[in-house]
């Protein structure tokens, strides 16, 4: 068999999605032939499409980098381009089945080329796989272009479709497969149960992958990435995410399944040798969610033999003294923890999961203490949630000290529970209609250009803002908040100009040097900035907002520097006070972010719901066999 996989992908530059790698792997192994178009090789060009690199370094996201040379180039290209792109590759490699792979995110722009490819090669079939064909079976398999999906892991499945065309058959009766039949009907096979023993496949196979694959910036420096397991799986059930679904249709099943540390290990030292691999990411969702004997064995083992510097993502329970030891042992340089939200009784009940907030005190508090970059997934825009929710969040951000904080307007994506209970509850409004997709408009579900929400404080464009800022007002004293709170409430030249030289001097502030001034922008003459400065500076007691207000006037670039020296003048003299004010004191923090603001009762109704909306949405698949 000759398979064709497309990879949609818009925006993880420098990530190899370890399932398509593996599948690649597995196929090869037993005599097929697999080639892959990414589209992570190319810049597709489109109207108001974000500057990503750009939009990292303004949100604090990431560092620029001091060896940015190494950044292979994405080629730009128009949407109509791509398509001749993929159909010439279909064309040169003469596929006996067509695959898509694709996030929710990328979707979209999976579609948009899946269906001219197949209006151009109609006979070849076609399979749709990947995180959104799992969580969205349905709606994918009523698009015309698709033949096929595939739910869940696709590696056998892979397997048995190439020995079913060799033998010159049809696909029907595969497990984990839904095939469309000749009369419109749809075959909903149920899904086999996982393979339990990873060692079994075989290491992933990176040849596949073009440059742009291999290459991201960590804390101002690029390397060369590998991406690697040590598990599948996650054993929680958080309503934003599909594992609660996937969970049910394998009831009675293992689920979370983990290589063996000896595996793990080989894998990474073929990868150094064959790649020339120079720093890791460990793609787990629960990182640390092993016995302690695997833990130290683990420690030992990848300490003594490849000791490259890595990344990770795990939760906070699972960081305790002896598994930050290990950490720093075998050279983790950053964890990320998922905070979602600074509202416990919001964390604990709509989004199903019961961390408290003092279990992310001591959990940054620990990596802090041994040296390990602390990095927070937040989520705004929350079903219920206020202004002042989101000051939580900031604020148990600012109480951590986390060193950089992901942050993403909330999605309800397909598949998860807490978006069935968003529509029964009437807080969503209208989402993303693929049946208007026509070419490519760079659209994605979770873009950040809207959210489908139903707020009654706040609208898309003030949640966003938020996002844009959200790092700023960790780094910023809470007495010069209200110049944030300028820019997020006003859409004006003079608060987009703000805007930019905020993000200047948080950028400074973050990273110890400042990004390069807006080139052609009026700057007022030095000795005048230089006294306003020292001025503004000293309408301010405490140390920290002193100098934020200093280097915020005496670094100004563009119009508007006598209106933000009044503007810092009023924020002095609390003329202007916070729009929600956030406590400076570590006490006070404590204290305001560890507070119950719903009752036990109330939490507990909706964790209920959302459990029997798990329960039944899962009944569109056919649980997995015994």
């Amino acid at each position: 068999m000759r398979f064709f996989m497309l990879y949609s992908n818009q925006f993880a530059v420098g990530n190899k999605p370890i399932g398509i790698a593996s599948l690649a792997a597995i196929l090869r192994r037993e005599g097929h032939e697999f080639t892959l178009f990414d589209c992570t090789a190319f810049d597709v060009v489109a109207p108001n499409k974000a500057d990503w690199n750009a939009a990292g370094e303004q949100t604090l996201a990431f560092k620029l980098p001091s060896n940015p040379q190494r950044l292979p180039s994405r080629r730009r290209i128009t949407f109509g381009a791509l398509i001749d792109e993929v159909l010439r590759a279909v064309d040169g490699f003469g596929p006996d089945v067509i695959g898509l792979s694709a996030l929710t995110d990328d979707y979209p722009l999976g579609l948009g080329l899946m269906r001219r490819i197949k209006q151009m090669f109609p006979r070849v079939p076609t399979i749709a796989g990947g995180v959104h064909a799992t969580v969205d079976p349905e709606g994918v398999i009523a698009e015309p272009c698709f033949d096929m999906v595939c739910v869940g892991e696709g590696e056998y499945v892979a397997l048995d479709i190439g020995r079913r065309l060799d033998e010159g058959k049809g696909c029907g009766g595969i497990a984990n497969l839904w095939v469309k039949c000749p009369d419109g009907t749809i075959e909903k096979n149920a899904v086999r149960p996982y393979e339990t023993d990873l060692d079994r496949f075989p290491f992933p196979d990176w040849s596949i992958y073009p440059e742009t694959a291999f290459y991201k910036p960590f804390q101002g420096f690029v390397y060369k990435y590998g991406d690697f397991e040590m598990s599948r799986g996650c054993p929680y059930k958080c309503s934003y995410c599909i594992n609660v679904e996937l969970q049910q249709i394998y009831a009675g099943h293992q689920y979370h399944r983990t290589k063996s540390i000896a595996r793990v290990v080989a894998e990474v030292r073929a990868a150094i040798e064959r790649y020339g691999i120079e720093f890791l990411k460990f793609w787990d969702e629960t990182f640390l969610l092993m016995e302690p004997e695997r833990l130290e064995e683990f420690g030992d083992l990848y300490s003594r033999e490849i000791g490259l510097p890595y990344v990770i993502e795990t939760t906070a329970q699972s960081v305790d003294a002896r598994s930050v030891k290990v950490l720093q042992k075998t050279n983790c340089r950053s964890a990320s923890l998922g905070m979602e939200t600074g509202s416990p009784d919001m964390r604990r009940g709509l989004l199903f999961k019961p961390t408290g907030n003092d279990a992310y005190v001591k959990a940054f508090a620990l990596l802090e203490a041994h040296g390990i970059q602390k990095v927070s997934f937040n989520m705004i825009g929350l079903p219920t949630e206020s202004q002042e929710d989101i000051f939580r969040t900031i604020a148990l951000n600012r109480l951590v000290r986390t060193d950089a904080q992901a942050v993403g307007v909330f999605y309800p994506y397909k598949g998860t529970p807490i978006r069935q209970m968003m529509i029964q509850e009437g807080w969503m409004d209208d989402d993303f209609d693929l049946g208007d997709l026509k070419d490519y408009d760079y659209n994605t579900f979770t873009s950040g250009a809207r959210s489908v929400v139903r707020f009654t404080d706040m609208d898309s464009r003030l949640v966003n803002r938020l996002r844009v800022l959200f790092s700023a007002y960790v780094v910023w004293p809470g007495r010069l908040h209200p110049i944030l709170d300028y820019v997020k409430n006003h859409d004006d030249t003079f608060a987009r100009t703000l805007l930019r030289n905020v993000q200047r001097i948080s950028y400074a502030k973050r990273f110890g040097e400042p990004p390069p001034r807006d080139s052609g922008a009026e700057q007022p003459d030095r000795e005048k900035a230089r006294a306003a400065a020292l001025a503004a500076a000293a309408a301010f007691g405490e140390p920290d907002a002193a100098e934020f207000a200093g280097l915020l006037v005496e670094g100004w670039s563009g119009n508007g520097f006598d209106r933000v020296v009044g503007l810092l003048a009023r924020v002095a003299t609390a003329e202007l006070p916070p729009d929600v004010p956030i406590p400076d004191s570590e006490a006070g923090l404590l204290a305001w972010l560890m507070e119950d603001r719903a009752d036990g009762e109330t939490v507990r109704d909706t964790q209920r719901t959302l459990i029997q909306i798990a329960k039944s949405d899962s009944r569109k698949y056919v649980p997995a066999s015994a």
